[in-house]
């Protein structure tokens, strides 16, 4: 207990740190360095339990949810088949990279693209152990830097000029206050947590942040008037997600594989410059704004860019969309695809 409250207290100091210099997404950034670099340079025992990191999806997933409305979710079937085009385009780039990382580091190629292909880090690995002739470290490495190389420049680009993203007027870096506090709010969040153990129990993808966008959203659908999230809340997300993301910067395991890293940075920001293209054409397709369709295409993880949508009042419910359907495409068609190819004969050439 002494080593949680120790992480946590660290993780405070530096997301306190990072807002004081005005860093985007401070508590998550400034949370995920302090608690990474005492992990590093100290002795200090650091421990993070993952129903943490599960009670910040949580909140996350509420104020996804919140954020749905009849009009959004009709939207948001328009535009499947866009959704379908764009999940393409970035798999086909992320093959593409892989193919030049293979060519370069002389790693298998089933292993590269395995690692390359955004669709979160627990899953990919799990499908790695599936699929014959992949190396799980060179997998892990791919997906952890992909996913913190995002994690670090997404904010960064969101509020650069480029993008011109700004923070809404009722920031969330700041605590709400208790006088404005609606009691009813703790009902909610009930249902939230119920909903996400729901969801862990049916193996939804992303069970924690999945579930309480379904049961909220459908609540707000249904026209019920559901509490806005505290804003200490969403401070206390980020710090809960930020310093479970510091314990996946520890590559002591991947012995030999250290000079791969630099590598996995560049492709990861080829692959994010490559949706930075598609999100012009996207927000020329939609009605929807260059920073929504930004987000939504960035090659990270649902909660984190849902974290960072909300930092800016993006379009969440549109954002979640697309990346709810990447997450379920290549959950449910890319395996398929990957053992199909790597079996395929023209795959094979390839290779030698």
């Amino acid at each position: 207990m002494r080593a949680i409250l120790t992480t946590f207290l660290i993780g405070l100091a530096g997301g306190g740190l990072f807002t004081l210099l005005h860093v985007p997404l401070s508590w998550m950034l400034g949370s995920m360095v302090a608690v990474f670099a005492f992990q590093k340079w100290t002795p200090i025992t650091l421990k993070w339990p993952p129903v943490l990191r599960d009670f910040g999806l949580v909140i996350v997933g509420y104020a996804i949810g919140q954020s749905f409305s009849m009009k959004t979710l009709i939207e948001i079937g328009t535009q499947l088949p866009s959704m379908l085009t764009m999940t393409l385009a970035v798999i086909l780039i992320s093959m593409i990279l892989a193919y030049f990382t293979t060519k370069i580091t002389g790693i298998n190629l089933p292993s590269t693209i395995t690692g390359s292909i955004p669709g979160g880090l627990s899953q990919m690995v799990v499908l790695g152990e599936e699929l014959k002739n992949i190396d799980l470290t060179v997998v892990t490495i791919l997906q952890v830097v992909r996913l913190l190389s995002v994690i670090f420049v997404v904010p960064f680009l969101v509020f650069s000029p480029l993008l011109a993203g700004h923070a809404p007027a009722s920031a969330s870096s700041g605590p709400g206050t208790m006088s404005s506090f609606d009691w009813g709010f703790i009902l909610f969040l009930g249902i939230a947590v119920l909903s996400a153990f729901t969801a862990k129990k049916i193996h939804l993808p992303t069970a924690s942040m999945l579930g309480p966008i379904i049961a909220v959203g459908g609540l707000v659908i249904a026209g019920l008037d559901v509490p806005a999230m505290p804003g200490v809340l969403i401070i206390l997300a980020q710090l809960c997600l930020g310093i479970y993301f510091s314990f996946m910067l520890d590559f002591s395991s991947a012995e030999g594989l250290s000079k791969f890293v630099p590598l996995s940075v560049i492709t990861s920001l080829c692959l994010l410059v490559s949706c930075v293209g598609l999100s012009f054409i996207l927000s020329k397709w939609h009605d929807i704004s260059f920073l929504t369709a930004f987000i939504s295409l960035a090659p990270g993880g649902m909660a984190e860019m849902a974290i960072v949508g909300q930092s800016v009042n993006a379009d969440l419910s549109i954002i979640t969309g697309y990346h709810l359907f990447r997450i379920l495409f290549i959950l449910f068609i890319i395996p398929f695809f990957l053992k199909w190819l790597f079996k395929s004969q023209l795959f094979e050439a390839k290779q030698h």
